[in-house]
Parts: structure tokens; sequence; C-alpha cells
């Protein structure tokens, strides 16, 4: 009898961890994740989705260029069960649903060699409480 009951118990916490996809991530503390991962930041019902990459013209690391370039950041956040699709330029923040999402780097940095594929983009995220 009780070993059906921890039979029972050990599946059914394995089923909650299945039905969640993203890292355990704490306001104010840089999560790096790659496309398709999500930070979720539990006490504020929120989590963040990096989905790519929209854009990419940084200044490849191997060339002198006049112009720096920029990477925009595709990324989804969902509150309370509202989910927004948003771009935000790396190095920039973004308010949204209370709280303030900064891109605080997006690697690998371009080569003028190599092209980068989707998945071997990680950007580094930071999500804050906005001020009021």
């Amino acid at each position: 009898m009780i070993g059906r009951y921890l039979v029972s118990m050990l599946i059914a916490v394995a089923l909650a961890a299945c039905g969640r996809d993203g890292s355990a991530a704490t306001l104010n503390a840089p999560i790096q994740l790659a496309p398709g991962q999500s930070a979720v930041y539990d006490a504020e019902s929120l989590e963040v989705k990096f989905v790519g990459i929209d854009s990419d013209s940084r200044c490849p690391s191997d060339v002198a260029c006049v112009w720096a370039g920029e990477v925009i950041v595709r990324l989804t956040v969902r509150k309370d069960r509202r989910t927004k699709e948003l771009s935000i330029k790396g190095n920039e923040n973004l308010p949204v649903d209370g709280f303030v999402v900064s891109v605080l780097e997006v690697l690998p940095p371009p080569k003028s060699t190599q092209r980068i594929a989707p998945a071997d983009y990680r950007v580094t995220l930071k999500v804050a409480q906005q001020s009021p």
C-alpha cells in the first residue's frame, strides 16, 4: 500500500516538472538563455522566453567597422496568462507589465568568415521590477 502511494507521488512530481520548460530565475540576476529556453520568475508569475534573433548586423570581431551595428532579440513575455511578443535591441531596456527586461549580452560575437546558426545564439537577460 505504501509502495503504491510512493509511486503515485513520484509520478505526480515528475509530471509537474515536465510541464515546466524554463529555468528558475531571480529578479535582478543575469540569466543566459538559448533559443526556445525560458526564465521563470515564480514569485512574480512571470516567464520570459528567448524566441530567437530577428536581425544581427553587428560588426564582425575580425573587421574594423565605421558603425558597430545592432542585434535585435525576439522575446515572449508571459505574465498572469497574458503573452506578449517583443523585439528589443541588444544592450537596451524595455518596460513590460511592471518589469524592465534588459538585454545584457548576445553571443557569439560575429566573425566575417563564419555565419552564426540560429541555434548557436545565447542571450543574457536581466529582469527587474519597474520603478514607480
